[in-house]
């Protein structure tokens, strides 16, 4: 919820007026009609609105995973394959031309794919599986992919070695259902941890699939979104992504 829903949830629920509100959380008539307005809150007053009002604010922090990142670094990097996302896409692409700025040295390309990698990381996407196996048998992931009957591409490792990059690291099974998908593979992968696992299966904006190749039957992302997903899940697919790319192959 963002907080003029949220301001407008307890204005409505409450069902007190600004003066009453004001006595309530202790926040001033003028402070608060500026909020009403559409002024952006402080966070100890939204907490103190809300619990005023009879609410308890739960904020959660976790690692940032947002596929309008990926989308906005594609319409930036001239793929317009994922055109049809670029109004969701427009705070994004903002974010990332300032956040390049702050990337001297580093030529333009690479630092918009860094950023755009880190913010867009697929191992951090709510809801992922992470599996331990061989993810190198790409015939099996295959087999998965097909029979969960649904749309399906692979990206990390598997992409990243397709284009010729040497690299050692997790592969990405983008899927639109992790739990269907994640069934089919109980014969050959079993659960792991994040930080040790082999495969992230993870449900996949729409604008992954955009872009992706069929080579001998194995859905692959596009190269760019492969360079993104790389990028974003570190280590030494970061590594060596960044090194390829800073020396222009």
């Amino acid at each position: 919820m963002d907080f003029r829903a949220a301001l407008s949830v307890f204005r409505e629920s409450g069902g007190h007026g600004v003066g009453e509100l004001a006595l309530r959380s202790g926040i001033s008539r003028p402070t608060l009609y500026r909020l009403f307005g559409g002024a952006v809150p402080r966070v100890d007053d939204l907490a103190e609105l809300a619990i005023a009002c009879g609410w308890e604010l739960d904020f959660d922090l976790r690692t940032l995973s947002d596929p309008m990142a990926g989308v906005a670094a594609r319409l930036e990097l001239g793929d317009d394959t994922a055109r049809e996302w670029g109004r969701e896409a427009a705070d994004w692409r903002g974010r990332l031309r300032r956040f390049v700025e702050t990337n001297a040295g580093e030529p333009h390309d690479l630092a918009l794919i860094a950023e755009a990698g880190r913010a867009t990381a697929p191992a951090d996407r709510p809801g992922a599986a992470f599996l331990r196996g061989d993810h190198r048998d790409v015939d099996r992931l295959v087999s998965a992919g097909r029979a969960s009957g649904q749309r399906w591409a692979l990206s990390g490792w598997a992409a990243l070695d397709a284009l010729g990059i040497d690299v050692d690291g997790p592969t990405v099974l983008w899927v639109e259902d992790v739990r269907v998908t994640t069934q089919l593979l109980g014969d050959s992968f079993r659960a792991g941890r994040r930080s040790t696992a082999d495969l992230f299966v993870v449900r996949a904006h729409p604008s992954v699939f955009s872009g992706s190749t069929t080579v001998d039957d194995v859905e692959l992302v596009s190269p760019l979104q492969a360079s993104l997903d790389g990028m974003g899940l570190g280590g030494e697919l970061r590594e060596r992504l960044t090194g390829h790319l800073r020396e222009g192959r």
